[in-house]
């Protein structure tokens, strides 16, 4: 009886631990002010985190002609969370360039904005001049995301 107690106990913390992370980010909300808590303390604050189409699509119209690289990514996905520091190093590298970050499970409008812009997989990275996308680099591979950044910043 006691090592059915123990196994029961042990089951619950598990199923509680695996399952907090899930239910508890889906009735959050982003804003440029409030960061993830993956991403408290992160050396830059050039990287703007977007949570809705609509916010997304007015900082693509308001960036013209520079460079805006979008990082699409998710908070259980363990390539997104390696390539974060170096994506927040690349944004101090290249002022020029609008750095955003779109995590699809924070809310159902960034969900939304993914489908919308058929990231298929994360960590994928999206780079648009002029309104237009005009490359798209998916994994967390930094020397192709940076190759990217300066084929459209030079």
């Amino acid at each position: 009886m006691m090592r059915l107690a123990v196994f029961l106990a042990f089951a619950l913390a598990s199923v509680t631990a695996f399952t907090t992370p899930f239910l508890g980010s889906s009735s959050r909300t982003l804003t440029a002010a409030r960061r993830p808590a993956s991403r408290q303390g992160a050396l830059s604050m050039r990287v703007v985190d977007i949570d809705s189409p609509e916010a997304f699509d007015k900082t693509i119209e308001s960036a013209g002609s520079s460079l805006v690289v979008v990082d699409y990514s998710t908070t259980w996905c363990g390539p997104c969370k390696v390539i974060a520091p170096k994506f927040d190093e690349f944004s101090d590298q290249y002022p020029d360039a609008v750095f955003l970050k779109v995590i699809g499970d924070a809310s159902p409008d960034a969900s939304k904005l993914m489908k919308r812009e058929g990231v298929r997989s994360v960590p994928s990275f999206h780079y648009f001049v002029d309104g237009k996308k005009v490359d798209v680099v998916n994994g967390a591979n930094a020397e192709a995301i940076e190759a990217a950044i300066t084929k459209y910043t030079s």
